[in-house]
């Protein structure tokens, strides 16, 4: 009888001749590589540099490859045993040898020097051969496949599991880029620069890199300005009112996230590569779960409704439980996420209330509409002044992604009630303020459940005050609303003023600026538990990873 490959880091790193392991652990250093290793800072804020955890990843394969080939009466796949075939052998023979090229090159990866993109591509080559002549051998594929094991994206991973099939010859970026493109178009060229990233982005391969995106980009603009497309996809998937709305908001928080790849991280590999190597890793896998964890985007994309390994923005292979850690907050994190969250429970409360035909006078309509567009500056402001792994890791929330999704839209449906719509006009207006209220809320969850507050515990996601906004009372401080900066050395608000990123005020992108790692049911629960929220909120909820 089968069992799953255990899943929990600590206890899948030990030697095992079981085949199915060493690929889960495999998997977890596939999904590391996506956008380069990096090495600096080495610890920080419970946050470990990837260089380590992926040779510690390939040191247990390859242990692992090793048992099996000195042992091969004990050879298991998924519990069940298996007798390896002469091709087998060879295989796995020419594997060991790949595994000890992966350990050689990885620590000369890192940084952007010629000889750093020689062993980026190296690792790329070697990783990818390995995953092709493993899943290429009938015997050990069929054995693989049928071991198969819920892994922490929602979608069914094998040990050794592919990449996406993706393509960015010109005939696929024109077909994305154009203006009838479908999702799948899109996401096709999509899922060949997510494999691309595998090992690293540099002077050899970041301008074909760069030019997918932009050709995704074109494709998702054409796509969200276009209402009878959106329509189908919505209506294809049931959705009317304010959950058709929510799924217009994860779109444009997908184009949000490609802007920042093209205009911020793909640029920052020149001078910042160890940055740019966590933050493009962070960025691509959350896009790619925002888009599998709403069910209307899954299938427009080729999927089936529910996170998978096939079509546009397809998972990839997935993190063992442990890789990634919480972020541990200082005084002035912890009195961010602290307001951040509250504010957000605010501003949701408030556009319901409107929404259901209260507080509509245009004295409080203005008011709340420069309550939002503050609370969006405090969020870009304050990932500003932080930096570092911080921002590698929240950058693609706070300073685009769905906080500028969730306020273009909320300010767009507000200022139509503003201006006296009526009819059908109106409710369009209640169901896009309502879906832009359940994204804030769903935000400030998703990035706080990746934090530990200073003073242990977790973020109280339902709270409306500071105080209540941590389990251990007492250790935020703060007060909402904000203002419109925020300080970076104590988290609190300052004097309204500079520069936000809102499409109203500009900054990032047409309509939008960018979101992390992920695995299904929340985007920022980097230990891996699920966020389990109503309905409308589900949908929100795009990774359950967020960063990793």
């Amino acid at each position: 009888m089968s069992t799953s490959p255990t899943t929990v880091r600590d206890d899948a790193l030990n030697l095992s001749t079981d085949l199915a392991q060493a690929g889960a652990v495999f998997n977890d250093s596939t999904r590391l590589l996506d956008g380069g290793l990096w090495s600096t800072p080495a610890d920080s804020n419970n946050q470990a540099a990837y260089l380590g955890m992926y040779t510690t990843d390939i040191h247990a394969v390859l242990a692992d490859i090793n048992a099996a080939l000195g042992n091969p009466g004990d050879v298991t796949v998924g519990g069940n045993a298996y007798t390896l075939s002469s091709a087998d052998t060879a295989v796995l023979t020419e594997v060991q040898g790949q595994l000890q090229t992966l350990l050689n090159e990885a620590p000369l990866s890192v940084g952007n020097t010629h000889a750093a993109a020689a062993a980026q591509e190296l690792i790329h080559t070697t990783q990818t051969s390995v995953l092709s002549e493993i899943n290429g051998d009938a015997g050990l594929s069929a054995a693989l496949s049928a071991a198969s094991y819920p892994s922490d994206t929602g979608a069914s991973n094998v040990g050794f599991e592919s990449l996406p099939t993706g393509a960015d010859d010109s005939a696929a970026r024109a077909a994305a880029s154009g203006p009838n493109a479908t999702l799948a178009q899109i996401g096709n060229v999509f899922d060949a620069a997510a494999d691309l990233a595998v090992g690293g982005l540099n002077h050899s391969n970041l301008g074909e890199f760069n030019a997918d995106m932009k050709a995704v980009a074109a494709g998702l603009t054409h796509l969200i300005n276009d209402p009878t497309a959106l329509s189908t996809i919505e209506a294809a998937a049931g959705e009317s009112g304010s959950a058709a709305a929510l799924t217009t908001i994860h779109l444009e928080t997908v184009l949000n996230q490609v802007n920042l790849q093209i205009n911020d991280f793909d640029k920052e590999y020149a001078g910042n590569p160890n940055v740019a190597a966590r933050s493009t890793n962070d960025n691509i896998l959350d896009i790619i779960d925002i888009v599998q964890n709403d069910a209307a985007l899954n299938t427009a994309a080729g999927g089936n409704g529910s996170p998978g390994t096939v079509g546009g923005f397809a998972e990839f292979p997935s993190y063992l439980n442990g890789t990634i850690t919480h972020y541990q907050d200082n005084q002035a994190q912890t009195n961010f996420w602290a307001q951040f969250i509250a504010e957000a429970n605010q501003i949701n409360n408030q556009l319901n209330d409107v929404a259901a035909g209260n507080n509509t006078t245009p004295g409080e309509l203005h008011s709340l509409i420069t309550e939002i567009q503050n609370y969006e500056k405090f969020g870009f402001s304050f990932a500003a002044s932080q930096g570092g792994i911080f921002g590698a890791r929240f950058d693609n929330e706070l300073q685009g992604g769905t906080l500028l999704a969730d306020t273009k839209n909320a300010v767009q449906g507000l200022e139509g009630i503003l201006h006296g719509d009526t009819g059908a006009a109106l409710a369009a207006d209640q169901a896009q303020i309502q879906a832009a209220g359940t994204g804030f809320v769903a935000d400030a969850n998703d990035v706080s459940g990746n934090n530990v507050p200073i003073g242990g515990g977790t973020y109280v996601g339902t709270s409306t005050t500071v105080e209540g906004a941590t389990s251990v009372p007492g250790v935020a401080q703060g007060t909402v609303p904000v203002a419109g900066i925020a300080s970076g050395k104590t988290g609190i608000a300052i004097a309204q003023g500079g520069g936000s990123p809102s499409g109203n005020n500009g900054g990032h992108g047409p309509g939008g600026g960018h979101d992390d790692d992920g695995a299904a049911g929340g985007a920022h629960n980097a230990a891996g538990g699920d966020h389990h929220f109503p309905v409308a909120a589900q949908n929100h909820f795009e990774l359950l990873w967020h960063h990793g």
